[in-house]
Order: structure tokens, then sequence, then C-alpha cells
């Protein structure tokens, strides 16, 4: 597995939050992507900063089979496991704990 990033748009921008809260959000996000991608592929990490809106966008990109469109509302949710993520040794909390961090600081998240 082999991951991409493009994050040097954000320089040296400034994050008001909990940074370690923060990390572990975009931390389960990327492991959930890394997770569901096949050997060989990459997972993206990219970065941009709207100085208007003062606000930093990551986007998580990876080369897996992808998610239904009908379960797209409902991996953010506690113990929800996908249809794809049946028979992995997960527990369906990474994705609902980046939500709950993302929402508190004031940002949002999707799929």
């Amino acid at each position: 597995m082999a991951f991409d990033t493009d994050v040097a748009a954000l320089g040296a921008t400034a994050i008001t939050g909990n940074h370690e809260l923060l990390h572990r959000a975009l931390e389960n996000v990327v492991r959930n992507a890394a997770r569901h991608t096949p050997s060989g592929t990459r997972v993206h990490v990219a970065g941009t900063y709207d100085a208007a809106r003062r606000e930093i966008q990551f986007t998580v990109t990876d080369e897996g089979s992808g998610v239904a469109d009908t379960e797209l509302g409902s991996i953010f949710d506690p113990f929800y496991r996908g249809s794809q993520a049946r028979g992995t040794p997960c527990h369906g909390l990474g994705l609902a704990i980046a939500r709950r961090v993302v929402e508190t600081h004031g940002g949002s998240i999707r799929a």
C-alpha cells in the first residue's frame, strides 16, 4: 500500500481546536481507506485551505471497490459496518469518531 499526499497548499496554516482529536479523526479516515484498498494500490490524501472562509478541507480517496450509494449516509454512524466491511476485523467506530470530532470543531464530514 502506498500513500500519496498533497497538502503543500496548507503551508503553515494554524488550526484552532484539539489537535490530538483532529489528528485521530483524520487518521481514522485514512486508516479506513487503507483497510479497504487492495494491496498494490494507493490511498490519496489532499488538503486545501480557503482563506476567505477560514476553512481547511481534507480529501481522502482510495482505489477500493467503494461504498454502495445506499450506504453512504450510514457509514459515519456508530457500529455501522457496510456490506464491504463484513468479515473484516473492525467495529464500526472509526468513522463515527471522526464525524463526532469534526462536528464538535464546527466542521462537516461526508462520503
